[in-house]
This record gives C-alpha cells, structure tokens and sequence, in this order.
C-alpha cells in the first residue's frame, strides 16, 4: 500500500470545497444521511448509556429529517451502524457487540422495503479480529465493504462481495492505513474511484477528515483540500431541524470543549450534498450535527482533487 501527496508542481485548479455548517440537530452518534419515497431521512446511533454500562443499550433509529419522527428503532446488540440504498431497498450493517465490549468479530445486515419491518442475517465475520465502523459500496462489478478495525491504532481491511452473501476479504497489503489512527469511514464508489474519508488524529487530542481515492486499494491518493472538515465555532449553532436536544445539551454545545469533527456521511439533496458528522471532543461530549456543499455528492467528492 502507498499513498501520493502534492508535490512542488501541484496546481489547486479549483480552490477549498465550500462547505457550510447548518447546525447540531441530534443528540445522538453515528449517522447516514438518505432519500426514501422522496423524504430526507437519517440513520442514527441511539446511545441510551453513552457507553458507561457494560450492557452498551444502542439501537438504530430511522428518524424522519423534516419531522423529526422515528420511524424504526431496531438493531440491538450492536453499536456500530451504517447504511448503503440500492433501489428501494435500505440495508443497515450492524457491528454485533461481544460480551462488555462495543466492537466484535462479526457484521450483521438489516434490511427493509418499507422503513419499519427489518429482516436480519449474518453479513461477514473474521475470528480474533475486532470490527467498529464499517462503510458499503458498489462498484463497477462488485460491493466493496469497508471495516475499521482495531485496537490502536484504527485500520481499515477491505472484502469484496458478487451479491452481498458471499465475501472475500481482500490481501492484508490492502489494509489502509498501518502508520496512524484512521477511524471513521466513509466509502463510495464515482465515476471509476473509490473515494475513503477517514478520521485522523492530529496532535494535542484533535480530530478531523482526510479524504483519499484509489483504484486497485494498493495505491492511494491524498486528496488536495486536507483536511476537510475541522472544528469551527459553526459548530455551535442550533439547527432548525433540531430534535431531541435537552437545554442541557444545548448549554454544552454553547460552551463546551469541540476538538473533533468525526463520522461524515452524507447524500445527495436538492442539488446539493448535505453532510452528517459528529461534533464534540472524542472524551464523551458529542452531539450530530448537519453541513452542506453546493453541488452533488460525486462533484463534492472530485472536487477534492481539482
């Protein structure tokens, strides 16, 4: 594995992606942004112990974007959670949880039609290894999933699927990256690349995005505009979507200490991308939190490295 940077000749065609913060809108963790029947919905981890009971209570919740309405609450037994469409069905990775712990050896999937009846199966596993977040695509030929790994620091390994039952775990010289921490994924596929944004540590306990893309998941290039999201005083804001944050929280989010941009996901939306992304401090304050970007979601992505 082998990552390209800029150079002396380096040219930045474009400028910065302008991206503008809209605001906290959810207490709660992990989330992906989607469409369904032509409403905004969000995938979000519900986290009723904040990761203090060794039970780990965590659902997935579908919340209704506009209204604010949970649709669904399922997934128990895991704690980690992301979400990929293909026509109308919705599929729900879920990492299972062992025994006092919040990461396991194996990923379930969850899918639906409708929102609300889910069906469950077994997705992938590996023994001894330790999986938390995770990240589907499709590609031209083949899904791709993305499975961050652990312990410290973070990696990623890749496996590769025809039709979704059936996975193959791609070489270990594909893991990205072994160097650092790299947490957080985000994956998807556009126009020939595989685009990866990746949460990294930076030094004095702060934490934002780096966006990369490969072809072959042996070469890897730094996108131009790195990093893309850091922690800003828009983080702050109060969104009109708002659901569910107590004065508490609000109080927090006035003055609390933000170190951490983490977990982008995001989808197209009236002819823009709207982003999801945890704001906070990685030392147990964090709230979710919505931006946006004046284009799609493959122009944001190539734009990166323009």
């Amino acid at each position: 594995m082998s990552e390209i940077h800029y150079n002396s000749t380096t040219k930045m065609l474009c400028g910065f992606p302008k991206i503008k913060k809209l605001g906290a809108v959810s207490p709660n963790g992990e989330s992906t942004p989607f469409v369904f029947n032509n409403r905004l919905m969000r995938l979000e981890l519900q986290d009723a112990t904040n990761g203090v009971d060794s039970d780990y209570k965590t659902s997935a919740i579908i919340r209704d974007r506009e209204t604010g309405e949970i649709i669904s609450s399922f997934g128990e037994g895991c704690y980690y959670y992301s979400l990929y469409q293909e026509n109308n069905k919705v599929y729900v990775l879920g990492t299972k949880s062992e025994k006092n712990s919040l990461c396991g050896s194996s990923v379930v999937v969850y899918e639906t039609t409708d929102l609300k009846n889910w069906e469950c199966r077994d997705l992938i596993s590996r023994d001894g290894w330790q999986f938390f977040n995770s990240s589907l695509t499709k590609g031209e030929n083949e899904y791709v999933l993305l499975l961050e790994f652990g312990p410290y620091p973070f990696s990623y390994t890749f496996a590769t699927s025809t039709d979704m039952i059936n996975w193959t775990f791609m070489s270990d010289d594909c893991i990205f990256a072994k160097d650092r921490y790299v947490g957080g994924p985000f994956m998807k596929y556009s126009n020939g690349w595989y685009y990866v944004i990746a949460v990294e540590e930076l030094p004095a306990k702060r934490y934002t995005n780096y966006i990369y893309r490969t072809k072959d998941f042996k070469t890897w290039y730094s996108g131009y505009y790195n990093p893309i999201f850091m922690p800003s005083e828009d983080d702050r804001i109060i969104s009109p979507k708002a659901f569910e944050l107590s004065e508490d929280l609000k109080e927090q989010i006035k003055t609390g200490f933000i170190s951490s941009n983490s977990d982008i996901d995001m989808c197209d939306w009236n002819g823009k991308t709207l982003f999801t992304y945890n704001a906070g401090n990685q030392l147990g304050f964090y709230f979710l939190a919505e931006a946006e970007y004046d284009g799609s979601v493959a122009e944001f992505l190539e734009a990166n490295f323009k």
